[in-house]
């Protein structure tokens, strides 16, 4: 008698093991919630606040975020811990090169040089998708994006921006270049800009060899990334070298914000700044990257992008923000100001979510629409004629 068909074998194979998937999610969610638990019990304790009473006081910001966005992070006392021992752990953290992996199509490499500002070295993580690689001779070049990671300018790695930037390049089948940089403990500003634009110019440099069109490079990135690739395409149209778009998440372009850290948070409206990157943890993170009389003597130029007198000349920007998010009132005064100089702008407000949501919840549906919207802007103005 012939053998039975095996073909419903594999499914009920995918089928156990996706729920022994989504059995350890829940398990890592509930340890991640009882950890979250314990150092918000710990931290309200030595601050003489109770649990039960820190809690009760979080609910009206809590009810304001989207409830797809409702995370354990959003219970840490981030507000309440010393700015000075949030520094030295993220600091900490900075030592980890966390590096993401990705299902996409793509080859990562490591390039390497140093840079004509002071000759310290750079490097960065080079996606291309694979189908590039094995194009005919003569085709028409490809565009490119460099993308400067967040972090406060304290913590971060290229790498761990991996699974975004491997779709970007694969969608859009375009080069992404992703930068190391100096962190403000290492080395305070200039040193992560010079670090991020001398990946830009090598770029453009090498455009020739690499197979890229060095007039469509956009130059993008989040938080502390996005203030840096804002100060980027200051300095590169300032030298001569314009780049053809700007795409800014949640962007962190003002030493001002926030510069009195113990009213701050009460004249924000409803949950802004409450949540993952409060003011007070903004203004030491500024200090610490500027110094401490930032707020008392002119800058150099790029420090604070919001402040560039002239704007004209800036390429096509798109910005995207949580209405709950610190940077939501500069992010959208740049976008004005912008506006204004002629520039065009898209600014996409995504309401009831906090600064890096789209980290804290990958998988809700505002974080999908966040990276679609950056995609189909970088496809306007890279690809569309």
């Amino acid at each position: 008698m012939p053998n039975s068909p095996k073909m419903p074998q594999p499914a009920k194979q995918k089928k156990r093991k996706k729920q022994t998937t989504n059995k350890h999610r829940r398990r890592l969610g509930r340890r991640k919630l009882y950890a979250a638990a314990a150092v918000t019990a710990a931290v309200t304790a030595a601050l003489g606040v109770g649990l039960r009473a820190y809690l009760k006081s979080r609910s009206p910001y809590l009810a304001q975020v989207a409830p797809q966005l409702r995370s354990w992070a959003l219970y840490l006392p981030n507000h309440l811990i010393p700015p000075a021992l949030m520094l030295y752990i993220m600091g900490l953290a900075a030592k980890v090169d966390l590096i993401r992996a990705s299902d996409r199509d793509v080859v990562i490499r490591i390039i390497e040089g140093k840079s004509p500002d002071d000759g310290h070295p750079f490097s960065a993580r080079q996606l291309v998708p694979r189908a590039l690689l094995q194009r005919v001779p003569d085709t028409p070049p490809r565009p490119a994006m460099i993308w400067t990671h967040g972090g406060g300018h304290v913590v971060g790695t290229p790498g761990f921006y991996d699974p975004q930037n491997a779709r970007i390049a694969e969608e859009l089948g375009i080069f992404v270049f992703a930068p190391s940089y100096r962190k403000s403990q290492q080395a305070p500003f200039p040193a992560d800009l010079d670090d991020c634009y001398a990946v830009v110019r090598w770029v453009q440099e090498n455009a020739g060899s690499l197979g890229i069109d060095p007039q469509r490079i956009a130059v993008c990135g989040d938080s502390a990334g996005g203030g840096l690739a804002a100060g980027i395409v200051q300095r590169a149209e300032d030298e001569g070298h314009p780049v053809a778009f700007q795409g800014l998440v949640y962007p962190m372009l003002d030493h001002r914000s926030a510069t009195d850290p113990t009213t701050a948070a009460q004249a924000m409206p409803s949950s802004r700044g409450q949540f993952i990157w409060t003011a007070r943890l903004n203004a030491a993170a500024w200090q610490h990257y500027l110094g401490p009389s930032h707020l008392s003597r002119e800058l150099a130029p790029y420090a604070s992008p919001l402040y560039r007198q002239d704007l004209s000349q800036c390429p096509p920007t798109w910005i995207g923000i949580g209405d709950l998010d610190l940077f939501y009132p500069e992010a959208h005064a740049f976008a004005q100001r912008l506006s204004k100089a002629g520039v065009p702008v898209t600014f996409e407000t995504y309401e009831g979510a906090y600064h890096g949501f789209d980290h804290i919840a990958p998988q809700a549906a505002k974080t999908k629409t966040l990276h679609a919207d950056l995609i189909k802007a970088l496809r306007e103005v890279l690809l569309e004629d």
